[in-house]
Order: structure tokens, then sequence, then C-alpha cells
């Protein structure tokens, strides 16, 4: 593997979980330089194999993160904002691959797009993906006629890493107490949590804990587990491989894991093959740093349940979201 394509790996797999846009705009440059190239082939065998994309979620995210380089060039300042990313002053953005999709399924070209998003953000409305539909609904029972524009590249900058860091025991940003609290409803205790962090135990606590110097991936796991594993490839698609060999192997007697709902990838059918229940969240879960902030990543989250307690999974995980017994 070449020594830029591992750089900007490394990049990704820094970056915090809701850090979408400045991630697929790595993946737009691998993609467009062609460093995939000499170890995968093609560039939707390396989306699948390297990070579990399918290949209409990876095309889908890089085509929403091409929308934002040129929204980002072009916006005026009748729609700036603040605080969008960091300190920095720009245009309103979309939040995620969801407000972009009816402006990239439905309108022609980038022209059109931008006029809908600058009528997006001056509704003064709280932003959805609803909002973006609507006035793409409008905007073309309008029949307006608006000029394409030059689409700008923006270039990846990798200096300084993301204060936000990813990874087993590293990642700043904890499920809330709530949840935690349901998992052990179910469950009656915690025994395990093998991706974690001491600030993190201080909520779980789990008997046993492991960290990122710990390495979880090469211990065994007894007991009930709660599992909220790094959401980065492929640490992901490694814990759920993991999950399902402890589970197979006898060692655990029940488990909640917690992951975003990335229903096309591999690891998630890792996990759904194995699980006895499931729950797809009702909205998205907002996870909380050290200091109390809370971010919501760009997708709902599932709860997977593994063991003999399915109805009591079900019961008091319905009023999440939808619940299903797949055991």
């Amino acid at each position: 593997m070449s020594a830029k394509l591992k750089k900007l790996e490394k990049k990704i797999e820094e970056n915090q979980k809701a850090a979408w846009y400045e991630n697929n705009l790595i993946l737009l440059k691998i993609r467009d330089e062609k460093i995939y190239k000499k170890k995968y082939g093609t560039f939707e065998k390396y989306l699948e194999d390297r990070w579990g994309y399918g290949r209409v979620r990876g095309h889908r995210l890089m085509n929403s993160a091409e929308f934002m380089q040129i929204a980002a060039k072009n916006m005026g300042e009748n729609v700036a904002k603040k605080g969008i990313f960091g300190n920095i002053s720009g245009p309103i953005l979309p939040k995620n691959e969801g407000q972009c999709r009816p402006l990239l399924e439905k309108l022609e070209h980038n022209g059109e797009r931008l006029k809908v998003w600058a009528e997006v953000v001056e509704t003064g409305e709280k932003i959805t993906a609803e909002l973006v539909q609507t006035k793409v609904d409008e905007f073309l029972e309008s029949g307006e006629d608006v000029p394409d524009i030059e689409y700008v590249e923006t270039d990846i900058k990798l200096g300084k890493k993301n204060h936000r860091a990813q990874g087993t025991g590293k990642n700043e940003w904890y499920t809330p107490q709530e949840y935690i609290e349901m998992a052990i409803q179910v469950m009656g205790h915690i025994d395990t949590d093998p991706a974690s962090s001491e600030i993190a135990n201080e909520k779980v606590q789990a008997e046993r804990f492991y960290t990122l110097e710990d390495d979880g991936l090469n211990k065994e796991w007894h007991g009930s587990v709660w599992l909220n594993p790094p959401y980065a490839q492929p640490a992901i698609n490694n814990f759920a491989e993991k999950m399902a060999a402890e589970w197979q192997s006898g060692r655990i007697d029940e488990a909640v894991v917690l992951t975003h709902n990335y229903t096309d990838t591999k690891w998630f059918h890792t996990l759904a093959g194995v699980c006895d229940a499931i729950c797809f969240t009702r909205g998205r879960i907002s996870f909380v740093n050290p200091e109390g902030e809370k971010a919501a990543p760009t997708q709902g989250q599932t709860f997977f349940y593994f063991g003999q307690n399915i109805e009591r999974f079900l019961s008091i995980f319905k009023k999440k979201g939808m619940v299903f017994n797949v055991g």
C-alpha cells in the first residue's frame, strides 16, 4: 500500500463519528487520484473491502461531499454562519447525506441545487431532509430555469489531527446514560465492556473493561457484554467479527451492541446474522463528550441483542424505536 494511501486512511480513522464531510472528501481524493488502484483494482472494491460501504451508499456519500465543496465555494454571505466547522465563518452547509439526497436525486445540476439550498437556509427553520424535499418539490413545480455553475475542487489539507479522535479507548463521545441503563435493565448488570475507557466506565460500571491500550480484540469476553465499538473502519468490522465469534464460543451469556444503522455493510450483516433481536432507533442518538456537549451523527442507530431475554429486550427498547425478534 502506498504511503499516501496510508496517510489518507489514517486521517479518516482519526476523525470523529460525525465527520462525514471531511472523510468523504478524503475518499474523493483517493478515487480521483486512483491511489486505491494498485491494491484493489476498482474503487467499488476498495470501498467494500476497506470501509464496508456498498456501492450505492459509498457513491451517495461522495456525491454529497462534492456538492458541499461547491456550496462552500459558492454560497453568498446572506447564508453565512459562524461555527459550522470549528470556528470558521462560512456558509450553512448540509449536516448529513440525507439533507443532500433530495438535491442530488431530483435536480438536474448544481446551479439548481444551490438555488434550492439557499431557499432552504433562508427559511430560518430547522433544516431537515423533509424541509429540503419540500423546497425541491416547490422548485420543480415552479418550472424556473436556473443556469448551471462550474465545479470547483477543494484540496484536502492533512496537517493537524482532529481533536475528537476516534478509536477504542480514545473515543471522546460516550453513550448517554439512559441507553446504558436500558441495557442493564435487560441483562441485570454488565460484566464486560471491550471497547471502553476509564471515563466511559464511570457510567457503564462494567466489572471488566478494555481500553485502546488493553486491546479488547485480543481478549476473551465473558458474561454480560455492553459494546459500543469505534465506528471507523477497519475497527468496527473487527469488533463485529469478534462479537460474533465470542457469542458463538459460548463465553458470553448476553450482549447489547450499539452501532450506526448502516444496513448495507458487511459488519452490520455479521451482527444481524447472529443476534436474537434488533432495535432501530427513532431519530438519532446524541453522543456526549467529557464536557457534556452533545453531537448527533448523520444517521440513526441500531441496538443488537444477544441472549435469551428477548421479550424483555423488546419491551424495554420499543420505546426508542422499532424492535424485531430475529432469533
